[in-house]
């Protein structure tokens, strides 16, 4: 695996096929097929503090990758979020066209366009400990108001070797350390204040940039 990373935003959806466990089960299992490897993990979510986010998310984590899938059935949308996998996208959008079945949909390649839904800030960073890195995504999700709804899930190797990964109401928030440097993500579909993230990494960071998401969203 090398560090691509393919985002999927998906809107007009059979709000059904968002809310059926047994149908999104099918999908991450035949994505994990594709990926070859992964644990998986799966949240139904419908009690959450705002209604209307109900949906069901989905993890698969694994040596310097993750796939996660939100969907929001009250919205009709699916947000995706591939890191870590070569040539994601040929791999990936048909088997997620043939389950979502939508012709609008969005990879994020746009630019200072804004979005109806929130932002998806990746960030390389020097070297950060595991235990920092767990640390680090607690102040997170303090800081932008975050709502988790799984404890940490995490795939640790060893200090320069590990992955995080954060599962909340609005999406997730990533930290991947490969060879002794970080690949790091806060994918949300509420808005927030990209600068406090930054300042949480301080001098670490190498770079960011930043999509914004639901541009097609109607």
């Amino acid at each position: 695996m090398n560090t691509s990373h393919f985002f999927f935003d998906g809107y007009d959806i059979d709000n059904g096929l968002l809310r059926k466990p047994t149908y999104i089960r099918k999908f991450i299992n035949e994505i994990q097929e594709t990926v070859k490897d992964g644990k998986v993990t799966m949240v139904p979510y419908y009690n959450g503090i705002i209604k209307k986010d109900g949906g069901i998310s989905t993890l698969i984590i694994n040596n310097n990758f993750h796939f996660t899938c939100h969907t929001f059935s009250y919205k009709n949308t699916v947000f995706i979020d591939c890191y870590g996998l070569e040539n994601s996208k040929e791999k990936l959008l048909p088997i997620i066209l043939k389950y979502f079945k939508t012709n609008n949909y969005d990879l994020c390649i746009n630019g200072d366009k804004k979005g109806n839904f929130g932002k998806h800030v990746i960030i390389k960073a020097n070297r950060i400990s595991y235990q920092d890195g767990l640390e680090l995504i607690k102040r997170i999700l303090r800081d932008i108001e975050m709502t988790p709804i799984t404890d940490e899930i995490t795939n640790y190797v060893d200090e320069d070797n590990y992955d995080i990964v954060q599962m909340i109401a609005e999406s997730h928030i990533s930290i991947h350390m490969c060879n002794g440097q970080v690949m790091a993500d806060v994918f949300s579909c509420k808005d927030f204040d990209e600068n406090k993230v930054i300042k949480l990494f301080g001098d670490s960071i190498i770079s960011m940039y930043m999509v914004n998401r639901g541009v097609k969203y109607e």
